[in-house]
């Protein structure tokens, strides 16, 4: 009868231990090169670059990897022109979309994506 309750308690353990994760990993967590969780801002989405690091767009902004695998961001969705460039609208949650011409149209006007306007994960 023991054995019975003790395994019962071990699998509640794992089952919570296993929805946490997958909570954390919902949220729009990805592991580090080291296998490290890290997570973006509420509103926020995280990518990996070519050396691993991990950048996070800004709460409602978009983030893409360029040409070089490296994180751009900017202040609403990202998309990429016909030459490779990231361009991201430049309102919060606005969106970005190329025409029937292959050019980039997006919300409130467009801007270019730039690394520096990615954030740090949460840790």
């Amino acid at each position: 009868m023991q054995h019975t309750t003790l395994r019962t308690l071990l699998m509640a353990a794992l089952l919570a231990v296993s929805f946490t994760a997958t909570a954390q990993q919902g949220r729009g967590c990805i592991n580090d090169r080291y296998g490290n969780p890290q997570c973006p801002p509420p509103g926020g989405r995280c990518v990996a670059d070519i050396n691993g690091e991990i950048r996070c767009s800004t709460p409602g902004g978009g983030i893409m990897l360029d040409r070089y695998r490296t994180a751009q961001c900017g202040p609403g969705q990202c998309i990429a022109d016909r030459n490779g460039d990231i361009i991201c609208s430049s309102t919060a949650r606005g969106a970005a979309a190329t025409n029937i011409n292959g050019e980039v149209v997006c919300t409130g006007g467009c801007v270019a994506a730039s690394a520096a306007a990615c954030a740090v994960p949460v840790k």
